[in-house]
């Protein structure tokens, strides 16, 4: 698995992303299917269902860790972490978290119990991997934003810490529901599970602090989305553009009617199972149309620039947007099923946020370092590219005046150690540096960039 290499391209990113939401969508449904239609399969067909989503995200997780190898390994990323650090602790999650699967697949497919246990380590893996990288990337956001207020930037930092809140809340409220259930669960039927969840009164607090939660990030994410697409509305018209996109939205909200208005109210109590067939059909994939449409911009960036490394982390950074807010869905899980429906969308969520992680960052670490990069960057007027060039300038001002500290620091060692006395001119010059506030020399570090960088632009070009 983590040997395994495989070159990336928008057409491979595209498939893996329809790949994965589909199981996510088939892993997180199925059980809400069976409860509302009222039918009940043997226990073997659960089995095999349940397999077979686990081979197809084994399948996925080798392609993704595929995409990601590379061959510079020790480079940096943020906070002491280089990309070998990361790839290493999101393979060994992994593997970690297929061992749970195999573990709980083993008893299941001689109809035996399984232990609830095996469940609670795969959340708290699944979980805690995921906010690492999380937390990180909006650590490093707020770095980025402290040196230059950007709106996108903002939005994408409060989207990212909303989720990472929300994943702090799905692990609490699933440890204390998980660590009540059986020890052991037996091949009963799934509707057995549905009336028989331990801490049914959690959900009260519980679900809807994560009701609100979810809406909050999928909502800023969304703005974040829609402002960076923004170019796309001079093509189509505002009205079209906005119409469009708000579908996405209005599909993910519109469950919630039913805490508001509740205007299927009259046929809930006339065709209970009408409705629910109709509500799981139609509404059973909102997330995971949600997080297609937020991957949608970096798959519409990676088409922005030429050169293949760049492209190659934002088609990552789509993957991971897909993937991270298609897979926090952990209400499926909660009933502990037989076999565990929901334990495959729980074990993507660390892959998601580390694709997000190492994307973005990756993303940004190019701008940073390479000047022909940048310069396309600056000649292209698409917003889709704002963020990263927000990161990456915002990255390299802060490489700048770390190396001039350096070069100034080294430079007073020297002096010191000569045996002739400073000039009056380099006594001012050091006092000119020691005066010099950091947060004025990011700023004018930023203006000369930016005018160096736009008096560059070819005429003609937008």
């Amino acid at each position: 698995m983590i040997q395994f290499d495989l070159k990336i391209n928008k057409r491979r990113a595209l498939i893996v992303i329809i790949a994965a939401i589909s199981v996510m969508v088939i892993d997180s449904t199925i059980v809400k299917y069976i409860a509302f239609s009222n039918k009940e399969y043997p226990a073997p067909v659960y089995v095999s269902i349940f397999v077979t989503l686990a081979v197809l995200f084994v399948g996925i997780i080798i392609v993704l860790l595929g995409f990601v190898k590379r061959k510079d390994t020790e480079s940096r990323l943020k906070r002491g972490l280089s990309v070998k650090t990361t790839y290493l602790i999101t393979a060994v999650t992994q593997l970690l978290l297929v061992s749970m699967m195999i573990i709980i697949i083993q008893p299941t497919t001689a109809l035996k119990s399984y232990n609830t246990l095996s469940l609670l380590v795969l959340v708290f893996i699944s979980h805690i991997t995921a906010l690492f990288f999380l937390i990180m990337l909006v650590l490093t956001m707020v770095d980025s934003i402290i040196a230059k207020r950007d709106k996108i930037l903002s939005l994408y930092t409060i989207s990212f810490s909303l989720t990472a809140i929300t994943i702090m809340i799905s692990l609490i409220y699933s440890t204390y529901v998980l660590s009540n259930q059986t020890s052991n669960i037996r091949p009963l039927p799934i509707h057995y599970a549905l009336l028989n969840l331990p801490r049914a009164d959690l959900a009260i607090s519980f679900g809807l602090a994560l009701d609100i939660i979810s809406i909050l990030s999928f909502v800023s994410v969304w703005i974040a989305s829609a402002v960076m697409m923004n170019t796309y509305s001079r093509r189509i018209g505002k009205i079209r553009y906005w119409a469009i996109i708000s579908i996405p939205l209005i599909y993910f909200l519109f469950p919630f009617e039913k805490n508001v208005v509740d205007i299927f109210q009259s046929l809930v109590v006339s065709s209970p199972v009408l409705y629910g067939v109709l509500n799981v059909t139609i509404f059973s994939a909102t997330k995971q149309i949600g997080a297609l449409f937020f991957s949608l911009v970096f798959l519409a960036a990676s088409t922005l620039v030429t050169k293949h490394e760049m492209q190659k982390y934002l088609l990552i950074s789509a993957i991971g947007m897909a993937i991270l807010y298609g897979s926090i869905e952990i209400d499926t899980l909660l009933y502990a099923t037989y076999p565990p429906f929901g334990a495959v969308t729980a074990a993507f969520i660390p892959m998601g946020a580390y694709l997000v992680f190492t994307g973005i960052i990756r993303s940004a670490t190019l701008v940073a370092q390479d000047s022909e990069l940048r310069r396309e960057f600056y000649n292209t007027a698409k917003s889709q590219l704002s963020l990263l060039k927000s990161i990456g300038v915002t990255q390299m001002e802060k490489e700048l005046i770390k190396k001039y500290k350096s070069m100034d620091k080294r430079a007073r060692s020297l002096e010191e150690d000569s045996r002739f006395e400073k000039d009056d001119v380099k006594e001012a010059l050091h006092g000119l540096v020691d005066d010099l506030d950091k947060e004025k020399a990011r700023e004018m570090l930023h203006d000369v960039l930016t005018e160096l960088y736009s008096k560059s632009k070819p005429e003609g070009k937008s």
